[in-house]
């Protein structure tokens, strides 16, 4: 029993900082895969999850969220860990007090893939700031842009790729009783009406041109937020899934011919598990496509680049391997 006790007090301890899956699904998708690439990364360790929402709960619903318990300060772990678009002003604001207040405890804080909101002058600085008070001991990014801002300012850095591509090793779909489909994911923007405008008269042009092969097949069509507020729209087309589980849209984007979506982790999704995606969206957050081959995603239907997902991998594999052994 004594030996048992040693061995689990000599195994690493890590806490993972992340959630929010009801707001937007896609962060199941890289939580998931974060905390898959960790246990790859080092299989002995012990990870424990914690959630950003009670506090975030708190500050959206306009309450003191100073208020808002938080258990990420309590969990004792070598590591603290925080994955997706977190290199922003609310995260500073929300979380900063947790992050500072481990690090004077010498938990080691590490970034795993993380990218900007906005990319504005006026983030990076903020952050950079952020980063100068609270140094982590790594930094791993999911674009090369964020990697170029911020490497400097961590012990170890790495310019990494997003975790929701690791999430097909967590993941292993089901086979589905259903004709061939493609997913339609719209969320964020008036689907026809951003085609339609002057700027993206090319991109109507190419939608147009993939009907042919999306007329034969059924059109399911899913929303990534089962959150408050729900627009009436997303309930009036048929085949609409609406979950707060991330397994009912990874079976789906395991098993479609294609994506056509404008949330970036739709297409993170349907690509790591080989098939096509097409991003509607002018989102500065598209970056961490082009470290995979896939930067022509918002200009047409792309298939993934297999080898250079596999190989983005299992080099951000072993940095991590190495910062935590």
């Amino acid at each position: 029993m004594d030996n048992i006790i040693t061995n689990q007090q000599k195994r690493k301890h890590i806490t993972y900082f992340g959630g929010c899956w009801s707001t937007n699904i896609g962060n199941a998708f890289i939580d998931l895969g974060s905390i898959q690439s960790l246990k790859m990364a080092c299989p002995d360790a012990v990870v424990h999850f914690t959630s950003e929402m009670p506090k975030w709960f708190f500050y959206s619903s306009r309450k003191k969220f100073r208020h808002s318990f938080e258990l990420v300060s309590a969990i004792e772990s070598d590591y603290v860990v925080v994955s997706g678009m977190l290199l922003c002003d609310e995260f500073i604001k929300l979380y900063e007090p947790a992050i500072s207040a481990l690090i004077k405890k010498n938990t080691k804080f590490i970034i795993n893939g993380g990218g900007g909101a906005k990319y504005t002058q006026k983030e990076i600085k903020n952050f950079r700031s952020f980063l100068k008070r609270n140094p982590p001991y790594a930094f791993i990014s999911r674009d090369e842009i964020s990697f170029k801002n911020y490497k400097d300012l961590a012990k170890h850095s790495y310019n990494g790729i997003d975790c929701g591509f690791f999430v097909s090793d967590y993941f292993k779909p089901a086979k589905l009783n259903l004709s061939e489909f493609v997913v339609f994911n719209f969320d964020q923007s008036k689907f026809y009406k951003f085609l339609k405008s002057v700027k993206n008269k090319l991109l109507f042009k190419r939608f147009k041109a993939q009907m042919p092969k999306i007329r034969n097949k059924i059109i399911i069509r899913t929303h990534h937020s089962c959150w408050k507020n729900i627009p009436r729209s997303h309930f009036v087309k048929p085949n609409t899934l609406i979950s707060d589980i991330p397994d009912d849209y990874l079976n789906l984007y395991a098993n479609t011919k294609a994506t056509y979506s404008d949330r970036v982790h739709a297409c993170v999704a349907t690509l790591v598990f080989n098939h096509p995606a097409m991003l509607f969206s002018q989102t500065q957050r598209a970056y961490l496509f082009k470290k995979i081959g896939a930067d022509t995603i918002k200009e047409r239907l792309t298939y993934p680049n297999k080898k250079k997902i596999l190989e983005e991998k299992q080099k951000h594999l072993e940095f991590l391997s190495h910062i935590l052994r």
